[in-house]
């Protein structure tokens, strides 16, 4: 087996677990003890910490990781330089998310939710430097240790604890103090294992760092706003006020744990695909095009099959939520869910090869739509037009990138594979649509995924896709 596999084995089952766990927590335990309005803050919350923590990121995790990938003999000296980088933008971002819970009027509750889970993404922030010298060295097995570990505490103890009555603010409590535990759990591996925590201050190394990160960070932050900004509209703009909030996260919250996939396989590509561009073209338009026949693969079936079931997945939920508001939104977000498979590839692969404009360019165009979008949709169609906008936004990122990498990088090859896997999902939908209403959910998706993948390995059968990023 390849490097690449096993670091995304590592990350992706790391991350699927976590998602998953988080999944138990959010959907079967959450709406049991919460009202929709309580969680509907939650969600609120949640979003606009996850907005604004991109100042804390600043575009300094992928340079990092390129910079240790390509010169690890320093890689304590960036890595310590990349951490006081951190420190203070992490300051930064919490004071505006204190601001932004004043300034905007949110109940006394969402404030104080507000204030708990920024501090928790302040202390992921930091820890993210440090999981950055687990990737850099690609040994991503360390990382799935401490996500692990995190998301369990999280899950035991405060699912636990919502079952005995807590309220959603001591909840948030919990989630910071496991983020404090995956940071200590980071600093320890960093320091046993790879490297020792003492560095020299270098303005050398910010200036390489910040020249990179710095035309990264402004399309860090218009993907992060495109991203989140529909739920802080959705609680201003829709005639449901924040109740819209709950429906619209909980189908993102199902959709989102389960496009962990390209995230943890286009992370452990990153390094190799850095490498290859300054070393082969050859090689590097192999590990693409390969990277975008496993993401059309892995994507297509995923988008189609939650888009049919979504009206039984719903019952899920208990009798006193809108199960009929949830399930439209469910469906559309299972579309930009499949693309964003896809727009994965696009942004690692601009990230690895230093496209640093036409990234902030691509991202920032992206981010306007979306916002114009949702001005026009989620005053007409609240929760159900964010995720109509969040459709097209993908599509437009997807094919921009798609049309810039094509032209100025690489073309990918052999993408009859791709047609095959939207032909295959496609003859899948339909045997989905017919059965829905007559086979259970638990004998239904067990039975797509063997007719998907029992098809495609006969229809694909010789072809050799190699993944060998990792040497």
């Amino acid at each position: 087996m390849s490097r690449v596999f096993e670091n995304t084995s590592a990350l992706f089952l790391a991350h699927l677990a976590a998602r998953l766990l988080s999944l138990l927590v959010v959907i079967f335990l959450m709406p049991r003890h919460y009202s929709e309005t309580e969680l509907g803050s939650y969600f609120l919350a949640l979003f606009i910490t996850n907005l604004i923590a991109s100042i804390a990121e600043l575009g300094v995790q992928a340079p990092l990781i390129r910079e240790m990938t390509l010169r690890p003999s320093v890689a304590r000296h960036f890595m310590g330089n990349a951490l006081l980088i951190r420190i203070g933008l992490s300051a930064i971002a919490f004071g505006v998310m204190v601001a932004s819970g004043h300034l905007l009027n949110y109940p006394h509750t969402t404030r104080q939710m507000i204030y708990l889970l920024g501090l928790s993404e302040v202390m992921s922030s930091l820890a993210q430097v440090f999981r950055s010298v687990f990737r850099a060295f690609e040994q991503m097995k360390y990382e799935a240790f401490t996500v692990i570990t995190e998301r369990a505490l999280v899950v035991l103890v405060g699912g636990t604890l919502i079952m005995l009555g807590i309220d959603l603010v001591d909840f948030c409590l919990i989630s910071f103090l496991a983020n404090v535990l995956g940071l200590a759990l980071s600093v320890f591996i960093v320091a046993r294992r790879f490297t020792s925590l003492r560095f020299k201050p270098d303005l050398e190394i910010w200036r390489v760092l910040m020249r990179q990160a710095l035309p990264f960070s402004l399309g860090n932050m218009f993907n992060l706003v495109y991203f989140r900004i529909d739920t802080v509209m959705l609680e201003r703009l829709s005639p449901h006020g924040v109740t819209a909030n709950a429906w619209y996260g909980l189908a993102y919250t199902i959709i989102n744990g389960f496009t962990i996939l390209p995230g943890a396989f286009m992370g452990a590509m990153f390094p190799g695909m850095s490498r290859a561009y300054v070393d082969s073209a050859s090689r590097f338009r192999r590990i693409y095009t390969d990277a975008m026949q496993w993401m059309a693969l892995l994507g297509a079936p995923f988008a189609v099959g939650m888009a049919v079931l979504a009206s039984q997945i719903v019952v899920l939920f208990p009798a006193n939520y809108e199960q009929a508001a949830i399930a439209p939104a469910l469906s559309l977000l299972s579309w930009s869910g499949g693309l964003t498979f896809l727009t994965t590839v696009v942004i690692t692969v601009l990230r690895a090869t230093d496209k640093r404009k036409a990234f902030t360019l691509l991202m920032g165009a992206t981010m306007l739509l979306n916002i114009g979008l949702n001005l026009i949709l989620i005053p007409r169609f609240s929760h159900i037009g964010a995720a109509s906008a969040m459709i097209v936004s993908e599509g437009f990122l997807f094919m921009a990138g798609l049309v810039f990498i094509s032209r100025k990088l690489a073309r990918p090859t052999q993408v009859h594979v791709i047609v095959k896997a939207l032909a295959v999902s496609g003859v899948m939908g339909v045997g989905l649509l017919l059965l829905r209403n007559r086979v259970p959910i638990w004998w239904l998706v067990p039975g797509a995924i063997v007719f998907y993948a029992g098809v495609m390995a006969i229809l694909n059968r010789g072809l050799h896709m190699t993944l060998d990023a990792g040497g």
